[in-house]
This record gives C-alpha cells, structure tokens and sequence, in this order.
C-alpha cells in the first residue's frame, strides 16, 4: 500500500510541477508517468544503496522514460525531464545546508552542502549518459 501512495504522490508531484512550468495542457498528465515511474524504481531500490546512488539510477529511468515519451508524444524531451525531476531534487538537503550555515554549525553545513552537490550532480549525469548513449545508438545506426 505504501508503493502505492509512493507512486501516485510522485504522479501529482510531477503534473503540479508541469503545470508549474507551463507544460502543454496535452501532456501534463503524460509527464505525471514518468515522474511516479522514476519515484518508484527510487523507493523500491534506496533500501539497498545510498541516497545518490538511488538517484542516479531513478534519473536513468527518468531519462530513459522521458526520451521514449518524447518520441511517442512527439514533443521536446525537456518537457517531460524537469517535472519528473522535482521529486528527486534535494531540497531538505539544502534546507539544511542553509539552516546549519545560519547556526554556525560548519560540519554539519559541508556535509548536507556536499549531500546536495552529490545529488544534483547525479541527476544532471543521468540525463547525460542517457542522451550520449542515444546519440551514439543514432549515429551508428546511420
């Protein structure tokens, strides 16, 4: 039951998110599935690894998702890719980076700051590595 609720708070997530970035109305609903697919595969594999390993793979099936989408929909891959990414970006992580830099409390402030460096950088590495391997698919299927 908690996958389920899992999956359909990531769904609304992503389609608040879409109609946030002005996404085409025919398409909010589709980026909602992209979104709760990566959130899933997120929650079902951070049991057994560490939170930036998890969103690395939960950002390939995201970009894996989001180019399929954006082939089958017809539409910029971009559209799908920024919503399904919000519920994924380390927001509490740079909360508390800002909250321990207030309290003086430098430790704790470089480790969330890193925690946050790491995540971000796992995702924008997902969407490159998925966008290098179909570059390379297309280029030898020339």
């Amino acid at each position: 039951m908690t996958l389920l609720l899992q999956g359909i708070a990531a769904y609304v997530i992503t389609v608040t998110a879409a109609m946030l970035v002005e996404a085409p109305k025919s398409l909010i609903f589709k980026t909602g599935f992209c979104g709760a697919i990566g959130y899933i595969v997120y929650y079902l594999i951070l049991p057994y690894m560490n939170s930036i390993s998890a969103t690395l793979v939960a950002c390939i099936v995201i970009s894996m998702t989001g180019q399929l989408f954006a082939r089958l929909f017809k539409a910029p891959v971009t559209i799908f890719y920024i919503p399904s990414f919000f519920t994924l970006v380390p927001g509490a992580a740079i909360y508390r980076t800002a909250f321990y830099l207030i309290q003086g409390d430098s430790e704790k402030m470089g480790y969330h700051f890193i925690q946050t460096l790491l995540i971000a950088g796992a995702i924008a590495l997902s969407v490159f590595i998925v966008d290098s391997f179909i570059e390379i698919y297309h280029h030898f299927k020339r």
